[in-house]
């Protein structure tokens, strides 16, 4: 079977894979042929794609790693938020996954976008579990982690929806909200005797960061628990792969690219590695295509195959890209990872050089050249850049020109530092009003991230540069939200 966007859906193709609702019931059964009526339910109710059943997907067998059914009582004890049954099920996601011996996690979760919340803490239990797995975690960690994963939003349904889904930026009140959500999930659950020190901290410490940079507390890598760390990688995984009203989701190889990009800033590089081994970069029955223009689905992503997969081809053939007569073969990604530069088709062609102009404008300030190049490559087709060598420059276009949507600033710079350049900017900026900043180092430690703590920097990131990386977090910052 392979998995094709509700967009592609015709009437007459064979569904593949039952339908759920939220609560694990079968909402249209499976090995039966799509009617218009059924497609139409779908986009109703917000499904993004199906499983369907052809002739080029003929021997591709997926499987879950848990029960529908289980999943429909995860999402329905987290909807109660029923601590005790959160706990029962987290013993049952284990075993499951443990007897079940070799785990794929290709297979895409179907849902709708109004069950995001339920349906994303089950899937972060489920990854967990299986990154737990690869570390060689024994069965109580194991529970105690997915538990962990299962609560760890719990406060997040304490938060308006309006500002949850919220498609434009949010203001800095929306924004510490949003940020109390794990100091809220923990409330929530420290009075519990049930629950294990270890859930509860994992629960209260998931946004942060290895560097520091995270919240609630600021905490580096060596103070965060192994749990912790965990979690936090397979929580910002999957809400990177999920649609939500104010992104499109991330293919399953772009949201890898962000986790790589971030190791020892954002995540701890060891379980990265241990993610990446048990995570398929191109989940099989997916849609690809390579840089020849050939147009396929993933046959086998196994071993060696997770980075260079079998395909199959439209034409029937199989490519083997780990043979080395394919090695210049690569596999395209979509580039576009955000609407906001999109042009859609409604927009008439006066109108378009309009959208064009409202690209988000972006001052980037570095004293090297061969860096503002590499900025320049990756982002010129997304924001209207500006460009500058010197923290002198940079505030001399601020006080004639007033600020930009976002300020990319290197911090190492001769005469006046990014940090001076940006705290002088803030002492001349209208009272109340805090320009996004980006930071560039070559540095990565606690003093550094400091200082941009204490001007309010919106993140910074370490060279070399990623692009997955840095144009998601500019992105994030743009858009004013942080990885839910």
């Amino acid at each position: 079977m392979r998995y094709i966007s509700i967009k592609e859906a015709k009437p007459g193709m064979e569904l593949a894979y039952d339908i759920f609702d939220k609560q694990g019931r079968v909402l249209i059964n499976g090995n039966r042929s799509l009617t218009e009526k059924y497609i139409e339910k779908l986009k109703a109710m917000g499904f993004s794609g199906i499983y369907i059943h052809d002739e080029l997907s003929e021997g591709i067998d997926l499987a879950t790693a848990i029960t529908p059914e289980l999943r429909g009582n995860a999402i329905e004890a987290i909807e109660r938020r029923d601590i005790d049954a959160c706990c029962q099920v987290a013993m049952s996601i284990v075993e499951q996954i443990l007897n079940a011996g070799v785990i794929t996690l290709d297979l895409t979760d179907l849902r709708s976008f109004d069950d995001f919340t339920y349906a994303h803490s089950v899937n972060v239990a489920v990854i967990s579990c299986v990154v737990g797995i690869g570390l060689e975690l024994d069965q109580e960690m194991l529970t105690n982690l997915v538990t962990a994963a299962l609560l760890h939003d719990l406060g997040k349904l304490a938060i308006p929806p309006e500002i949850i889904n919220k498609q434009g930026r949010l203001t800095p009140e929306e924004y510490e909200i949003v940020k109390s959500h794990p100091q809220k999930s923990y409330d929530m659950i420290s009075g519990n005797p049930g629950l294990s020190a270890q859930i509860k901290v994992a629960v209260l410490s998931h946004h942060e960061n290895v560097d520091g940079s995270g919240y609630p507390r600021g905490l580096t890598g060596d103070e965060q628990t192994l749990l912790t760390k965990i979690l936090h990688i397979t929580d910002v995984y999957d809400a990177l792969v999920s649609k939500r009203s104010y992104k499109n989701p991330y293919s399953s190889y772009e949201a890898a690219e962000y986790l790589m990009g971030g190791c020892g800033i954002l995540f701890d590089f060891d379980i990265v590695n241990v993610f990446l081994k048990y995570v398929p970069l191109y989940p099989k029955g997916t849609t690809v295509w390579t840089s020849e223009g050939d147009e396929g689905i993933i046959y086998d992503n196994l071993g060696v195959h997770n980075l260079r997969p079998i395909i199959k081809l439209y034409s029937g053939e199989l490519l083997d890209l780990s043979d080395p007569k394919y090695l210049s073969v690569t596999i395209k990604v979509a580039e576009d990872i955000g609407e906001e530069t999109e042009i859609h088709e409604e927009t008439d062609r006066t109108d378009k050089s309009n959208v064009e102009k409202r690209k988000p404008h972006i001052v980037v300030t570095d004293d090297l050249m061969t860096n503002l190049q590499m900025i320049r490559e990756i982002l010129e087709p997304y924001y209207e850049l500006t460009m500058f060598k010197s923290g002198q420059q940079t505030l001399s276009y601020f006080e004639k020109n007033g600020a930009p949507d976002l300020f990319i600033m290197d911090i190492d710079m001769p005469e006046i530092s990014g940090i001076e350049t940006v705290r002088k900017i803030r002492n001349h900026s209208v009272e109340g009003a805090v320009v996004p900043v980006l930071f560039v180092s070559s540095l990565h430690d606690k003093a550094t991230v400091i200082a941009c703590q204490e001007l309010m920097a919106s993140g910074y990131i370490v060279r070399p540069y990623n692009p997955t990386f840095i144009k998601t977090e500019i992105e994030r910052i743009l858009k004013g939200h942080i990885v839910l």
